[in-house]
């Protein structure tokens, strides 16, 4: 009997340690992993990366700006703002309608810029034209500064400013008044019907350089 019991014994405790075996195997390789790489086994610094990783993507799209719309483009044929204060654009389709049988060629196509002026005729128009002209002597800009009119009258002013696109368009802004006007630039400047103020600016400008084709 103490035999069988003694072979009961043996039994169990072979069968405890097969049990045991096992769980110290896998004791041992996961201690050996937490050695090789202990932070990946700790929970709460993984969690915490994963979360720097959410914030540093979320982080990442905010920076990604969105395009800018783009800016209507202008119409070619409207009148805008010039290169410089008080200055006007010159409309694309009175640019194209200049012919060299039109009276304003040189106005639009020349050199010079030319002091425009749309008025009724008679002596007054007669001597802002004369006194223009003579400024412009007395300062030897002549090339640089030029002088031209469209004068009417009561009977023929619709006649004269509608007879082209582009003394319709110079009658439509400078009626008695003078247009400085700048080929060059495609710009024009609208000033008072006066020879001396009208020359004092356009002697400014040239002086200074303010409105010259490089700018």
């Amino acid at each position: 009997m103490a035999t069988n019991k003694n072979k009961k014994g043996n039994t169990a405790a072979k069968k405890k340690k097969g049990n045991i075996l096992p769980v110290l195997v896998i004791a041992i390789i996961g201690f050996l992993a937490y050695q090789a790489n202990p932070e990946y086994w700790q929970q709460g610094r993984l969690f915490e990366d994963l979360r720097n990783a959410n914030k540093k993507e979320v982080k990442t799209e905010e920076v990604v700006k969105a395009p800018e719309p783009k800016k209507p483009e202008k119409d070619p044929d409207l009148i805008y703002d010039g290169s410089i204060k008080g200055s006007k654009t010159i409309p694309l389709y009175v640019r194209k309608a200049v012919n060299t049988y039109d009276p304003t060629y040189y106005v639009f196509r020349g050199k010079p810029k030319t002091l425009f002026l749309v008025y009724p005729e008679g002596s007054a128009a007669n001597k802002i034209i004369a006194d223009i002209s003579a400024g412009i002597e007395k300062r030897d800009l002549r090339g640089t500064l030029a002088v031209d009119s469209l004068l009417y009258t009561a009977k023929n002013k619709k006649e004269r400013c509608e007879a082209t696109v582009p003394q319709q368009f110079l009658c439509e802004q400078c009626d008695r008044r003078i247009c400085i006007v700048n080929p060059r630039k495609s710009e024009f400047m609208v000033v008072a019907p006066s020879a001396q103020s009208a020359l004092s600016k356009a002697v400014a400008l040239v002086k200074s350089g303010e409105w010259d084709e490089k700018k």
